[in-house]
């Protein structure tokens, strides 16, 4: 069964992506289930510790935009940079949104890195997918 999302509700994502505070939080050994994940405080006994550019509680996610692509839309971000003098091991992270309390910040997206991410004393890089973080459509 075909489903359709009207462009004025794809619009109010959009207006959300791009106004409210966002962050990332890294995560390892963890298990992704967005059944009933809602929430950072959810999730954050699986975050991983302070380390160079990476502080406990996440880090702001910058630079939010929403390309328009005809009835679609893209919502990307900065690339991220933790670092350097960073010691990190983390394969899973959650964009949430920051409400500065666990108990109310929902999460708004699980990322899978697909294998561990490993920096000793040096720098990682997220780098979004050229076709942004989320795609509506």
């Amino acid at each position: 069964m075909p489903s359709l999302i009207p462009r004025f509700v794809k619009k109010e994502i959009v207006d959300v992506w791009v106004a409210e505070a966002w962050k990332i939080m890294l995560l390892q050994d963890y298990t992704p289930v967005a059944t009933v994940q809602q929430y950072v405080s959810d999730v954050v006994t699986k975050e991983i510790a302070t380390s160079g550019g990476y502080n406990a509680g996440g880090i702001a996610v910058a630079g939010k935009i929403a390309v328009a692509d005809g009835n679609n839309y893209y919502l990307d971000a900065s690339d991220m940079v933790i670092g350097p003098g960073s010691t990190l091991n983390y394969r899973y992270a959650v964009l949430f949104k920051d409400t500065g309390n666990q108990a109310t910040s929902p999460i708004r997206a699980h990322i899978d890195f697909v294998t561990d991410q490993i920096v000793i004393n040096g720098t990682s890089t997220i780098q979004w997918n050229a076709l942004g973080i989320i795609y509506i459509t």
